[in-house]
C-alpha cells in the first residue's frame, strides 16, 4: 500500500473529472428534464468514489450512484428559465432578485444532491442496507400513483387538460408543485411502518382514527357552514394568483375577469368545497395516528423528516405566507411558474435536522459545502454568459443610441450575428454542470479525510445479507434511470420521422378525425391471416423491449451471485468503471438520437460538445485512479463549529456575489428606463408589468 500526502479528492485531475461528468449530464439534462439531473448527480457520485483513493467508497459504488441520484433528483424539480430572464430584463430590482434567486435555486439543487452522495459515504453498512425498504414501498405508493392520477383528475374534470403547457387547467394542480408525489411517498413510508410492525394490534387503531378525523373534519364543516362563517374564513385564507386590477396597455381595460383567476389552494377545493371538511378531517386523524404509534423504523424517519419539511415549508410560504404579500405576488420565486423551490427548501431542511439528530453532521456539512458552491456557480455562469453575449448585442447598441437600421447598427450586428447565434443557453447548462460537479468534488474530498473508514464493508460469509440491495442499486441506474431519460425519445420520433409510419388517423362515427400512435405488428407471427391483434404502438414496443433487457439484466445478477461471471471484475474500482461507462454510454447515445431527427448546426454545441467530454471522461476515468491508495485519516470530532462557519460564508456568498453580478451586469448593457423595456421577450417579477400581473394563469385557459 502506497501512503499519498495529497489526499486523491483533492488532485485537479480528480475535480476536473467529477465537473466533466456532472456537465456532460447537466447538458442531457437540458434536453430530458428532471431525469437528466438524477443521471449527471449519478456520474457524478460514481466519480467522486472512484477517485477518492478510499477502497470502503470504491466498494460502495452502487450505493453512491443510487442516492446520488435520488439526492439530485430531489433538487431537480425547481423551475428556473424565469429567474435567468429577471437576470436580463433590465429592470433592477427584478435583475438583483434574479441573481439571488438563481443563487439560491443552484444552492438547494447542489445541497441535496450533494446530501445524497454524501450520505453514500459516511453511513454504516447497516443503516444503507434498511433504508431500502422504505424506499421501495415509496416507489410503489408512486407507481400508484402514475396509473391512477390522471384518471383520477378526468374524474374530477371532464374538461380536456394539457399536461405541459395548460396543466394549471388539471383540477389537481397546486402552483405547479410535486406536492401529489410528497403525499404519496409519505403513504408508501406509512405503508412500511404498518409492514415493519408486524403483529402490533395498534395497526387496528388506524382505521379508527381515519373515520373519527372524517367525522369531525364533517361535523365542523357543517358547524361552521350553519354559522354563516365559511365565506369568511375561506376570505382570510385564500388569494388570488394574479392582480385583478391590471389593465391591458393596449386598451386599457382589466386584461382578464377577477373570477378567472386561480388561488393558493388546489382546483378542485374550489370545486368540490362539501367535500373538504371529511377529507382534510381524514388526513389530520391519520396524521394523528402515526405521531401516537408510528416507529418509522430502518431509515423511514429520514423520509417522514424529508416529505414533513416539504409540507411544513409549502404552507408556511407560497400558500399561507403569501396572504401578507399579496400586493407583491406573494412569497413565490417565479410567479406564475412553479413553487417546488419552496418544498425543496423545506426538504433541505428537514434533511439536514435528520442528520444532526441521526449522528451523521458530516452529511450535513457536505449538503452546505456543496450547495454553497453550486448557488455560486449557477449564478455565476449566468454573470459570464450575459458578459459574453454582450459583445455586438444589439441591444447595447439600440440602448447606447445606435439606432436600428443604421449603418453603424448593421456593421456591428452583422459581424457578430454568428458569435450571438450560438446555443448559449446549452452553454450555461454545461458550464454550471460542470461547476456543481467540482461542488460536489469539494465536498467529499473534504470528508475524505475527516470520516472514519468502514471496515464492515466487505462481503463475506457473514454479510451476504443485503447483497441484493447493490445489485438493485446498480440496475436501477443503469436500466431505471436510463429509462425513464431514453423513453423520450419515442415522442421525439414519433413528431419528426415519417407521420405515414408513427402515426394513424382514426375516424369515428361522426366524421370527426383523431390522430393515434400507428400499431406496429409483431414480426412474422402479427402478419399471418386473420391475426389483426398482435400488435403494439411505438411506446408499446419501446417498454416491452426494455422489459427483455431488464428481465435478462436480473437473470445475469442472479447467475453471478450463485457463481460468479468472468464478465463481472473483481475489483470495486473496475465494478464502478464498468457501471460509469455503460451508464455514460446509453445516455449519450439516447442523447444523440433525440437530436438526431431535428438536427441544426446550433447543436454542435450541446451534443458534439457531451460526445467529446464523455471521451475525455471515459479515457479519464480508466487512467486517473490507482488501484492501491490510501488517505490519512483524522476523524473530526466536532461538526458544529464548522458547520456554523459555513453558513456564515454562504450568506456573505449569496449577498456579495449578487450585488457584484447585478452592478456589472446594469455597467455593461445601459438600460433604457422601465417604460422602454422589452416585457414581451424579458420577464419581471416587480413593477407594474410584472409578470405575474400581465401573464397569470387563468382557469381553462385555452393554448394560443
Amino acid at each position: 500500500m502506497k501512503s499519498v500526502k495529497l489526499n486523491p479528492g483533492w488532485r485537479l485531475g480528480t475535480i476536473f473529472l467529477v465537473g466533466i461528468s456532472l456537465s456532460i449530464g447537466w447538458g442531457i439534462r437540458g434536453n430530458t428534464g428532471h431525469c437528466g439531473a438524477e443521471f449527471a448527480g449519478c456520474l457524478a457520485a460514481i466519480t467522486v468514489a472512484a477517485l477518492s483513493g478510499r477502497e470502503d467508497w470504491r466498494n460502495r459504488i452502487p450505493y453512491f450512484a443510487f442516492f446520488g441520484a435520488l439526492g439530485w433528483g430531489f433538487g431537480a424539480t425547481q423551475s428556473y428559465m424565469q429567474v435567468l430572464s429577471y437576470t436580463d430584463s433590465g429592470h433592477a430590482l427584478s435583475q438583483w432578485y434574479g441573481f439571488m434567486a438563481i443563487f439560491y435555486i443552484g444552492f438547494l439543487y447542489v445541497g441535496l444532491g450533494g446530501a445524497g452522495t454524501a450520505f453514500a459515504a459516511v453511513a454504516s453498512r447497516e443503516r444503507i442496507l434498511n433504508i431500502f425498504k422504505p424506499i421501495l414501498f415509496v416507489f410503489g405508493a408512486w407507481l400508484f400513483l402514475d396509473l391512477i392520477e390522471e384518471p383520477l383528475a378526468h374524474l374530477l374534470q371532464s374538461a380536456a387538460f394539457d399536461a405541459n403547457a395548460l396543466r394549471h387547467n388539471n383540477p389537481l394542480y397546486w402552483f405547479d408543485s410535486h406536492y401529489m408525489e410528497t403525499l404519496f411517498a409519505l403513504f408508501g413510508v406509512a405503508a412500511y411502518d404498518l409492514y415493519e410492525r408486524k403483529g402490533v394490534h395498534d395497526r387496528l387503531l388506524l382505521p379508527v382514527f381515519a373515520a373519527i378525523g372524517a367525522l369531525s373534519g364533517w361535523i365542523i364543516q357543517l358547524l361552521i357552514s350553519a354559522a354563516g362563517m365559511i365565506d369568511k374564513l375561506a376570505s382570510l385564507l385564500t388569494y388570488q394568483l394574479g392582480d385583478p386590477s391590471y389593465l391591458n396597455p393596449a386598451t386599457g381595460l382589466p386584461a382578464y375577469k377577477a373570477s378567472d383567476l386561480l388561488n393558493n389552494w388546489p382546483q378542485w377545493f374550489s370545486d368540490y368545497p362539501q367535500h373538504l371538511g371529511w377529507f382534510l378531517g381524514l388526513l389530520l386523524g391519520i396524521l394523528i395516528y402515526f405521531l401516537n404509534y408510528g416507529k418509522f423504523r430502518n431509515g423511514a424517519s429520514l423520509i417522514t423528516y424529508m416529505c414533513s419539511g416539504w409540507y411544513i415549508a409549502f404552507l408556511a410560504l407560497p400558500v399561507l405566507g403569501s396572504l401578507f404579500f399579496v400586493h407583491y405576488g406573494g412569497i413565490r420565486m417565479t410567479p406564475p411558474r412553479s413553487d417546488n423551490w419552496a418544498g425543496v427548501t423545506g426538504l433541505f431542511i428537514g434533511t439536514s435536522i435528520w442528520m444532526w439528530r441521526n449522528n451523521l453532521p458530516p452529511v450535513a456539512v457536505a449538503s452546505l459545502i456543496s450547495g454553497t458552491i453550486g448557488g455560486l456557480g449557477f449564478a455565476g455562469v449566468q454573470w459570464i454568459r450575459q458578459i459574453l453575449v454582450s459583445f455586438g448585442n444589439p441591444r447595447i447598441l439600440e440602448y447606447k443610441g445606435v439606432l436600428p437600421g443604421s449603418e453603424e447598427f448593421k456593421s456591428i450586428a452583422s459581424s457578430w450575428a454568428r458569435w450571438q447565434g450560438q446555443n448559449w443557453h446549452s452553454f450555461l447548462e454545461q458550464g454550471y454542470g460542470f461547476v456543481n460537479g467540482v461542488a460536489i468534488a469539494v465536498a467529499l474530498a473534504f470528508l475524505a479525510s475527516r470520516v472514519k473508514l468502514h471496515t464492515d464493508d466487505k462481503d463475506s460469509a457473514g454479510q451476504n445479507k443485503g447483497r441484493w440491495t447493490r445489485a438493485f442499486a446498480a440496475l436501477f441506474v443503469i436500466l431505471v434511470l436510463t429509462y425513464y431519460n431514453v423513453l423520450k425519445n419515442v415522442e421525439v420520433w414519433s413528431n419528426q420521422l415519417d407521420q405515414n409510419v408513427w402515426k394513424r388517423i382514426i375516424t369515428h362515427a361522426g366524421g370527426a378525425t383523431e390522430t393515434m400512435p400507428a400499431l406496429w405488428d409483431f414480426p412474422y407471427i402479427g402478419r399471418l391471416p386473420g391475426i389483426d391483434f398482435l400488435n403494439m404502438t411505438p411506446t408499446g414496443w419501446f417498454n416491452f423491449t426494455w422489459l427483455l433487457l431488464v428481465i435478462g439484466c436480473i437473470v445475469i445478477v442472479v447467475r453471478h451471485y450463485r457463481s460468479p461471471l468472468a464478465i463481472i471484475p473483481k475489483s470495486s474500482l473496475a465494478k464502478g468503471q464498468l457501471i460509469f461507462l455503460i451508464l455514460l454510454w446509453i445516455m449519450v447515445i439516447g442523447n444523440f438520437e433525440m437530436a438526431l431527427t431535428g438536427w441544426n448546426p446550433i447543436r454542435m454545441i450541446t451534443e458534439w460538445v457531451i460526445f467529446v467530454n464523455a471521451l475525455i471522461a471515459t479515457v479519464l476515468v480508466l487512467l486517473l485512479p490507482r488501484e492501491e491508495e490510501t488517505v490519512i485519516n483524522i476523524e473530526e470530532e466536532n461538526y458544529k463549529p464548522i458547520y456554523r462557519r459555513l453558513w456564515i460564508k454562504a450568506v456573505a456568498a449569496l449577498l456579495i456575489s449578487s450585488v457584484l453580478f447585478f452592478t456589472t451586469i446594469r455597467m455593461i448593457y445601459h438600460y433604457p428606463a422601465y417604460e422602454k423595456l422589452n416585457f414581451k421577450q424579458y420577464q419581471t417579477r416587480f413593477g407594474p408589468e410584472a409578470n405575474w400581473r400581465r401573464k397569470p394563469h387563468l382557469k381553462n385557459e385555452k393554448e394560443h
